[in-house]
């Protein structure tokens, strides 16, 4: 379990109260707390980050606690091992791109000489592309690539995971479709843990493997239905499966949920425990299952490949919708059923994805969302 989240916090007092109630847990590599302004979306990062003290609860990351009211334990933000990338972004605007960089990782307040050498920010100056830049001053440089100087300051320190707060919200269309990509590489090449928050739908469908809503506070329950805001997983729904729970194992943390589709496909699925028990999912009752064209790896022939995925759906490729960079690809699985993914339009060309072709799609148990009809 990479995110295990549960928390409660009271700000303000009379008509200004608000109270934060947020619980949930996930191993998505790449999760997203989606949420109108309001919903307590950057309460609950301030509160991971060791920058908002809780008034109880937990907050786990990975096998670290970073704070449980029961057992007494708070760290500090700068022991948390937290990359935080702020809306504003927070760079320095005296300090050049270098010492940005630098400053993450030295000791205490003092500015990092302007010829610092550290082969750790020489790698993320390259990685991110602003080798070119390394002299010039924060505010000297484009959006994109302040946001890319705010990533390489936040990942110099090698954190456990990265908390994003709205990173795209003061870009325009058309720099926030670059740069989503430009983030969802990154992450991919990283693995770096990562949590973003933001009220964008497009964000979703860019980036999460997992997607957590919030609204006035708390943790929507059931994640395709409407709530009190009219916040919905439309994003997630390019993929929507129903069927029967076949089989549910139970596990410490979380349930493995096996669902079969009408035409005798199964999905497998990975669900905590309390939402096992929340969306009265058991052997026998009618669930749907929602899967990101986005999280869906396509293979020409997986052959005797061993793979981690559980989830393999063969069947012959329908239609191939081109666009600027990627293509998506539409696959009939049988039983009148069809599955879609997101590929690079050099993927697309390597495996011969083309109408007609043989395909299989793959994915991860933990890239489903289980719902129940409502």
């Amino acid at each position: 379990m990479i995110w295990d989240v549960a928390i409660r916090k009271t700000v303000g007092a009379g008509a200004q109260r608000f109270e934060l109630d947020v619980e949930f847990r996930s191993d998505a590599q790449r999760l997203v707390l989606f949420g109108a302004s309001g919903a307590g979306k950057s309460l609950t990062l301030q509160a991971i980050a060791g920058l908002l003290a809780p008034d109880a609860g937990h907050v786990r990351i990975g096998d670290t606690v970073l704070f449980d009211s029961a057992l007494g334990i708070d760290l500090p933000a700068e022991r948390r091992s937290l990359g935080y990338v702020f809306q504003e972004y927070a760079l320095f605007p005296h300090l050049t791109v270098r010492q940005n960089v630098a400053f993450a990782t030295t000791k205490g307040w003092r500015n990092p000489s302007r010829a610092v050498a550290d082969d750790a920010v020489d790698r993320w100056l390259d990685t991110l592309e602003l080798t070119a830049f390394a002299d010039r001053f924060a505010d000297q440089l484009s959006g994109g690539q302040r946001q890319r100087l705010a990533l390489a300051r936040a990942l110099v320190a090698a954190p456990r995971a990265l908390l994003l707060d709205e990173p795209f919200a003061a870009l325009d269309a058309a720099l926030r479709r670059k740069l989503r990509a430009e983030l969802f590489a990154m992450q991919s090449r990283f693995a770096v843990p990562t949590l973003l928050i933001t009220h964008d739908e497009d964000d979703i469908a860019a980036f999460a493997t997992e997607v957590v809503p919030i609204a006035a506070g708390r943790a929507v329950r059931r994640p395709i239905d409407p709530d009190p805001q009219g916040i919905r997983m439309k994003t997630s729904a390019r993929n929507h499966f129903e069927g029967t729970i076949s089989r549910l194992t139970s596990g410490a943390v979380n349930d493995e949920i096996e669902l079969t589709l009408p035409a005798g496909q199964r999905i497998v699925a990975v669900v905590t425990r309390e939402s096992t028990a929340r969306l009265g999912l058991a052997v026998g009752a009618k669930a749907f299952a929602l899967v990101k064209a986005s999280s869906v790896v396509l293979v020409g022939d997986p052959g005797g490949a061993r793979l981690s995925a559980r989830n393999q759906l063969a069947g012959m490729i329908s239609r191939v919708q081109p666009g600027a960079v990627n293509a998506e690809v539409t696959i009939d699985v049988g039983g009148g059923l069809t599955i879609a993914a997101i590929v690079t339009q050099e993927s697309a060309k390597s495996l011969g994805l083309v109408p007609g072709a043989a395909a299989t799609a793959i994915f991860k148990a933990s890239s489903v969302i289980v719902g129940v009809p409502g």
